[in-house]
């Protein structure tokens, strides 16, 4: 493992249990069980989300979806079928802009507007929030904990990850897939993208997921916040 691919995958499981509020494991086990929650990032993708959606649907997986602003508006039937089929949609922010070097009122105008146009197409309240490079300020926990509507108690909640076996690098899913394995513990949260990187991450979970599904594990969604 390289050295940045070891600070992507490892490093958030040291720090992201400092960040207020945020979410980097979910329960562990379930009736003895172990379980993995899987994640998506940048999409939704014209190519990339059937595949994510068919895997998934394969192995009897749920995923949270932390989608892009202007693709959801671009392709707002494909947010409805993730949605459709059982899955939960996120907030991945406008721009993809990094919270450390962009003014915090930006940042948080982008997480506004696609928050708008999420909420828009799915139907629903969007209360997970995944910052693009797992770039957290204190403003954006500021803007995650705070209350969207007066009394109603129903903040956003920062979602960053476990596990990033690295499918945005030109790597094989056999390669992904062994990462997958090796990494996973129980209650992880993993992300994988959308786009460019579906097709090889789509079968690196055709290889894992069996993998892990023998030894007992489940793979159902990372439950929403309370």
């Amino acid at each position: 493992m390289t050295v940045q691919r070891a600070r992507d995958s490892l490093l958030p499981r040291a720090l992201g249990p400092l960040v207020p509020g945020a979410v980097v494991r979910g329960p562990e086990r379930r009736a003895g069980r172990p379980r993995l929650y899987l994640t998506v990032d940048d999409g939704p993708d014209p190519e990339g989300t059937p595949r994510w959606l068919d895997a998934l649907a394969r192995h009897d997986a749920r995923a949270v979806f932390f989608l892009s602003g202007p693709a959801a508006a671009r392709h707002p039937a494909l947010v409805r079928q993730i949605v459709e089929a059982g899955h939960r949609v996120g907030n991945h922010g406008w721009d993809h802009v990094s919270a450390w070097r962009a003014a915090p009122a930006r940042v948080r105008a982008g997480f506004e507007r696609a928050e708008r146009v999420l909420e828009d197409v799915a139907s629903g309240a969007v209360r997970d929030v995944r910052p693009p490079y797992g770039r957290v300020t204190p403003g954006l926990v500021r803007w995650c904990r705070a209350d969207r509507k007066p009394a109603s108690g129903a903040g956003r909640r920062l979602v960053l990850w476990d596990l990033m076996p690295g499918d945005f690098l030109a790597r094989s899913p056999e390669a992904l897939a062994a990462e997958t394995v090796a990494l996973a513990r129980p209650g992880g949260v993993a992300v994988f993208h959308d786009g460019a990187p579906a097709e090889r991450a789509a079968a690196a979970l055709d290889l894992a997921l069996p993998r892990l599904a023998a030894a007992g594990w489940q793979f159902p969604a990372l439950p929403p916040a309370p």
